[in-house]
């Protein structure tokens, strides 16, 4: 993407921001989260300011919701790392997420689906089948699998770090 198909897009993006301006909690919380990615960059009002070219005024306006930043102050402010796509949307931007979490992410989606389903019970981000509910540390139904045909099943209360050796 070229410097002014990008600047063409914020352009776009912050029409789209002031066509937001009526909702007021959709504003808020763009200024909320340009305020929270300031922060992450260890950015202070004034450093902020001058990186975006914008007086520290504008810039308290911004994360108190009375103004929509421009497109070039969000252009700028993501050529100094920040996540706007986090700014304008509350959703996290892959692009800025470490080489192993994007690799991660990539071997996940490439995963047949029950590998998915597999990995994603295993983190407990889905119930396991049969998981009572009402207990803090759920029962679990593991099976592993070792090299010379070994099977290993069985009913295990998850408590504290577990280690199998075989």
């Amino acid at each position: 993407m070229s410097l002014s198909d990008l600047s063409e897009f914020m352009n776009s993006l912050s029409v789209e921001i002031n066509r937001m301006s009526n909702d007021e909690d959709r504003i808020h919380s763009i200024s909320d989260r340009f305020k929270e990615e300031r922060k992450r960059l260890g950015l202070s009002q004034e450093k902020a300011s001058k990186a975006l070219g914008a007086s520290i005024s504008s810039l308290y306006m911004y994360e108190k919701g009375k103004v929509s930043p421009p497109a070039s102050v969000l252009f700028l402010l993501a050529l100094l790392g920040a996540d706007i796509q986090y700014i304008v949307t509350g959703e996290r931007s892959s692009v800025n997420l470490p080489d192993t979490e994007q690799k991660l992410i990539s071997a996940f989606r490439a995963a047949p689906e029950p590998v998915q389903a597999g990995i994603l019970a295993m983190l407990q981000v889905v119930p396991v089948a049969d998981a009572p509910t009402s207990e803090k540390s759920p029962d679990v139904n593991p099976k592993f699998t070792g090299k010379v045909g070994q099977v290993i099943e069985g009913n295990v209360k998850v408590k504290g770090k577990q280690t199998f050796k075989f």
